[in-house]
């Protein structure tokens, strides 16, 4: 086997890895935003940046691979030529991993965000709620007096 397929061979190796490792990134974010504690999004989303970053020149990597190979690059390409190669069963098995962790990693992304958007949209009404309670529940000033406007009650402003 040429050297330049064998380095194809670890690299598509290597993508499947990553990809797994995104998968379960974007797992544990959900699990994160499901549960409420958000303090470790910050760090997960500068590793999940990282993984992105790796991923895309690995894609790069093999597209150069395809084409030099006389392949169209995408995933097109990479079919063509696991059609043309099919004693790389490791190649095949990368690949396979790869496409299928790459869909559940597409659902758990949308899932995600749609969690982060419903998250932002409750944050946003329960600050709206205390905005309105604080501009509408002026019941007592600093000094302790009633600041009541007119004959407001305490029944009156709940």
């Amino acid at each position: 086997m040429p050297i330049v397929a064998a380095e194809f061979l670890l690299t598509l190796e290597k993508e499947a890895s990553l990809v797994r490792q995104f998968v379960t990134l974007l797992e544990k974010e959900q699990t994160i935003l499901t549960e409420g504690d958000t303090e470790e999004l910050p760090a997960l989303a500068a590793h999940k940046e990282q993984l992105a970053e790796t991923l895309n020149e690995l894609a790069r990597q093999r597209n150069e691979f395809l084409s030099s190979a006389g392949f169209q690059p995408g995933r097109a390409g990479m079919d063509a030529w696991l059609s043309a190669n099919k004693a790389h069963h490791g190649a095949v098995a990368s690949w396979n991993q790869t496409i299928s962790l790459a869909e559940r990693a597409k659902n758990l992304n949308l899932r995600n965000g749609q969690l982060i958007q419903l998250r932002m949209k409750y944050n946003a009404q329960a600050l709206e709620i205390l905005l309105r309670r604080e501009n509408n529940l002026d019941l007592y000033g600093p000094d302790g007096r009633s600041s009541a406007q007119g004959d407001r009650r305490i029944d009156d402003a709940v």
